[in-house]
């Protein structure tokens, strides 16, 4: 027996969901779990079959007229996730280019472009100075290049340790500077400079993104919490590597 997972993620702009019928092609006894969230619906179940799959069809029915959407499988047992849009007969299968699409109603025209232009993207983006956490006698500075972020605050803990509790939580401030110059161009870089020596604390970065968010360590540590999770704040003695 072949079990496919599958995530489907439907959207109409007149959110008239209540109004719809859902079904998949093969048929089988296995019914949808549906949720909302913030595309729309949200549809997630396995697929079975006693033998391998190409792709299975999703079906819309509304005031009696059916629109089909043929979903081709990931590669088995990779789970299939596409984006579905009412009026688009595109299947997505990320989603940047979905919330590109003129039938999103809170559409980016911009998210297309970061899904298949990386020289555009690259070009407007594009950041060459210093990034991650640096310490001082009097101060502590973080950089974090998150162009696609709407907000960035730094979680500070007492320590390193895996279960210490938070000190504090301090906002970031997104660069405002455009240039051609990537050294200079500081849109996409989010800062903080705390006018204190955080050496021997640890953090993490809480980034919140237009559909979801992440508390995550620094990218670019170079020392962590026991368990990884948390980027180490090192001293300027503590960096230096015997030897070199």
């Amino acid at each position: 027996m072949y079990n496919y997972p599958v995530l489907i993620h439907y959207h109409r702009k007149d959110e008239a969901y209540q109004s719809c019928n859902f079904s998949k092609r093969p048929a089988d006894s296995v019914e949808f779990v549906k949720e909302q969230e913030y595309f729309g619906e949200k549809f997630s179940f396995t697929q079975s079959s006693e033998t391998p799959l190409e792709q299975m069809v999703f079906t819309v029915d509304k005031d009696g007229v059916s629109k089909e959407y043929p979903i081709r499988f990931n590669h088995y047992p990779l789970l299939t996730e596409v984006w579905i849009l009412d009026g688009d007969d595109t299947i997505y299968y990320s989603e940047n280019p979905a919330i590109a699409s003129p039938h999103y109603k809170d559409q980016n025209p911009f998210a297309f472009d970061k899904a298949i232009n990386s020289a555009s993207f690259d070009h407007h983006w594009g950041y060459q100075g210093e990034l991650g956490c640096q310490v001082s006698e009097e101060e502590t500075s973080f950089k974090l290049w998150s162009p696609t972020a709407t907000t960035v605050q730094v979680v500070v803990y007492e320590s390193a340790s895996n279960d210490a509790p938070i000190l504090k939580t301090y906002e970031m401030q997104r660069g405002n500077s455009y240039s051609y110059s990537h050294k200079d161009n500081t849109i996409g870089v989010w800062s903080l400079t705390v006018p204190e020596n955080l050496a021997g604390r640890a953090y993490q970065y809480q980034i919140n993104f237009p559909h979801h968010q992440s508390l995550t360590r620094d990218p670019y540590t170079i020392a962590t919490s026991p368990d990884g999770k948390r980027s180490a704040i090192l001293s300027e003695k503590e960096r230096q590597v015997e030897g070199f």
